[in-house]
Parts: structure tokens; C-alpha cells; sequence
């Protein structure tokens, strides 16, 4: 039993003839006839009686119609109402985004984007965890670094790089540093998920720097604004720096230290049959990263 015969004897009662139900719809006489016969086979019911003057419900027709019109009009009413949802640019998006990166390098795009499309509502979730799963009722991920989950679409948004900062007092206050080596000898600030660091140089050198923090959070803000106030050397990613190196709230030091370049991906289900409000933010975010790649 097919749906789409259900929702056309339908349209033939309320139309009261085949011909009128053909007008409406657009499908042959001879075609209605054929699939209202296919819906009698499959529920082994006579529903209409046909002769040459009209066309009238059996008893079993009738009582059939009046348990199904229902239904049938609040499943196409429901079934228009997802399509005009997910055709146009409006309703809730969903996405999930780590904490860490969400207001210095993610909100101003966020906002931006609201901006261009003021009938989509952002629904934003953060977290740091990148190894949690992802949830069926978000849209779309931003996540850093490698990911395992193939079921996902990802593609490349932006490039991070950790840098060491502290605050010029703490610079001046504490020895010198002239290699990574020496970080051992200084507070350390950590914060989630730099708790170990990973360092490389130019000339292909690593270093792990494993020590527990004088300062630890799970935050990475909480560390940027620890290491402001003097308190020690801080990992944290370059971006949520940046403008505190051009204050000079913040100095760089040991800038031949970093870590290895994370890419930012965004993340969703699937290539195709996209809600039109998803795609917009997938075409958004990308022209937003490349222009300001670009001017960068």
C-alpha cells in the first residue's frame, strides 16, 4: 500500500469525480483509475462504487476516508511545512564549536552571518571535548585538529599554531629564556587540551614539556588572562592572542617554539539534500576564513 494512492483516493472523494480530481492534479483519468484499483487490491476492500452518473464511497469506502482524510492532511501539511523549512534560509541552525576559539576567532563570523541572513536563529553548543560524539541534532561541527568520524563531511576551515606568551613583567622579573629546555624552570600556565606540550623548531627539534602547571584550567581563556596578570609562561593558540601581542599586554617569547600548524574543520552529514540555512552557513564560513585569509 502505497502512501501516494492513499492521498489520491482522498482527493478523488473530495473532488467527487475522477475528472476533478485529474484537473487538480495533473494525472490522467485513466491513471487515477488504475492506482485507486491497486489501493483496493492491497487492502482487499472495494472502496468506491463507479458507475457511468457518479461515483460514491462503499460503506467500508466511507469509514476508510473518514480514519485516514485526517491523518493523510496532517501528514502533508506536515510534509510542505519541512520543505519550506529546509528551503529556505530560515529557522535554527545547530552547531557545535570548541569553547577555546568561539569568541575571539568563531563570534565575530557568527555574527556576521546573522547579520546576512536575519531569519536563521543561532543555536550554538561549546565544548573542548573534541573526542565527544557528535550529536545527531546539530547540523554542522567546528572542530580542530585530525578527525576520525568519516560519516562527517570535513573540510578545512582555518589554520591555528600555539605560541608561548607571558606578560612583559614576568619577562623582566624572571631569568632569561634562550631554549625550550629552560621552560622547566619557569611557572607554567595549561590550560585544556595543551596540558602537554609539544614543541618543534625550525631546524626540526622537538621537546615535551610534561610538568603540571603552576596555573591549570579548562580553559583557555582563564590561562590567557593568568598569564596577563604575570603569573607565568602560557601555550595558547595564536589567534586568541594576537591582539594582546599588538597591545603588548602580552609579549611572544621563544618564537621559535611552537607547536605544529592544527587545521579547523567544519564538519557535517552528507554532500547532498542540505537545509538551504545549512548550506548558506557552509558557503558564509568558508568566503569569511578565505577573504581574511587572504587580507592577512
Amino acid at each position: 500500500m502505497k502512501l501516494d494512492d492513499l492521498n489520491l483516493f482522498r482527493l478523488i472523494v473530495e473532488n467527487g469525480s475522477y475528472t476533478l480530481a485529474s484537473k487538480k492534479t495533473g494525472i490522467p483519468v485513466a491513471t487515477l483509475t488504475r492506482r485507486i484499483q491497486a489501493l483496493e487490491e492491497d487492502i482487499k476492500i472495494k472502496l468506491l462504487h463507479r458507475d457511468a452518473r457518479k461515483l460514491s464511497l462503499t460503506e467500508a469506502g466511507r469509514g476508510f476516508y473518514e480514519k485516514c482524510s485526517p491523518l493523510l492532511e496532517q501528514l502533508m501539511e506536515a510534509t510542505e511545512s519541512l520543505s519550506e523549512c529546509c528551503k529556505g534560509e530560515s529557522g535554527t541552525l545547530k552547531i557545535s564549536a570548541p569553547s577555546n576559539i568561539a569568541m575571539k576567532l568563531l563570534q565575530p563570523m557568527f555574527s556576521a552571518f546573522l547579520t546576512k541572513y536575519p531569519d536563521i536563529k543561532l543555536d550554538l553548543e561549546l565544548s573542548n571535548d573534541s573526542t565527544a560524539q557528535h550529536s545527531d541534532d546539530r547540523h554542522a561541527f567546528i572542530r580542530i585538529g585530525p578527525q576520525r568520524d568519516s560519516s562527517l563531511i570535513a573540510r578545512k576551515l582555518h589554520t591555528v599554531k600555539d605560541i608561548l606568551v607571558a606578560s612583559p613583567e614576568y619577562t623582566t622579573n624572571h631569568s632569561p629564556l634562550s631554549d625550550a629546555a629552560d621552560l622547566t624552570q619557569h611557572h607554567l600556565l595549561k590550560g585544556w587540551p595543551l596540558m602537554r606540550w609539544r614543541l618543534t623548531n625550525q631546524q626540526g627539534q622537538q621537546l615535551c614539556i610534561t610538568q603540571q602547571g603552576r596555573f591549570e584550567a579548562s580553559e583557555l581563556r582563564l590561562v590567557r588572562a593568568a598569564a596577563k596578570d604575570g603569573l607565568g609562561i602560557a601555550l595558547i593558540p595564536d589567534v586568541l592572542v594576537q591582539k594582546d601581542i599588538e597591545s603588548n599586554e602580552l609579549v611572544q617569547v621563544l618564537p621559535e617554539w611552537t607547536t605544529c600548524p592544527r587545521d579547523i574543520f567544519l564538519m557535517y552529514h552528507g554532500k547532498t539534500n542540505l537545509p538551504a540555512k545549512l548550506r548558506a552557513f557552509i558557503d558564509f564560513a568558508f568566503g569569511y576564513f578565505h577573504t581574511n585569509n587572504t587580507q592577512t
